[in-house]
């Protein structure tokens, strides 16, 4: 079986998947207090009291296979490595590395539009008890269109 050589160790991995979800300081997903408890591999708000654990509270909470084994197919799939070939370089089967390969593409950031030069602005508040707003660009000259 082919593996890469520089597969991370799972605790590298685990400080990498950290960093990106959280940044330099961890914080509860709820609430978003940075007061939290520490054990094993789990962890709990001081605030709110909610337990949580690194993947919880995201699209990968049920990730049910081996870190090292996730990491080579995030690696197939950015490599653009067919599911056969992936199947193999992984050990798990061609229905798990299909399964994946659809839940990385559902999971994709969406397309954010770059506006340039001049542009018009505009904002509109809706009422209610959330009190939410809505902004809106356009890019003068063009159809270009940016929201939030």
């Amino acid at each position: 079986m082919y593996q890469p050589e520089s597969i991370p160790t799972d605790a590298k991995i685990r400080k990498f998947i950290r960093h990106i979800l959280f940044g330099k300081n961890l914080f509860c997903p709820e609430c978003k207090s940075r007061n939290i408890i520490s054990y094993e591999s789990r962890f709990r708000c001081r605030f709110c009291r909610r337990k949580f654990s690194l993947l919880s509270h995201t699209w990968l909470s049920n990730l049910k296979i081996p870190l090292k084994n996730f990491w080579l197919i995030i690696w197939c799939f950015t490599a653009q490595i067919p599911a056969k070939q992936a199947a193999v370089i992984s050990g798990l089967s061609q229905k798990a590395v299909r399964y994946w390969y659809s839940t990385f593409r559902n999971n994709l950031p969406k397309e954010k539009v770059i506006l340039e030069a001049i542009v018009q602005l505009d904002e509109a508040y809706f009422g209610g008890w959330k009190g939410r707003a809505l902004l809106m660009a356009k890019q003068k000259g063009t159809r270009k269109l940016a929201y939030q």
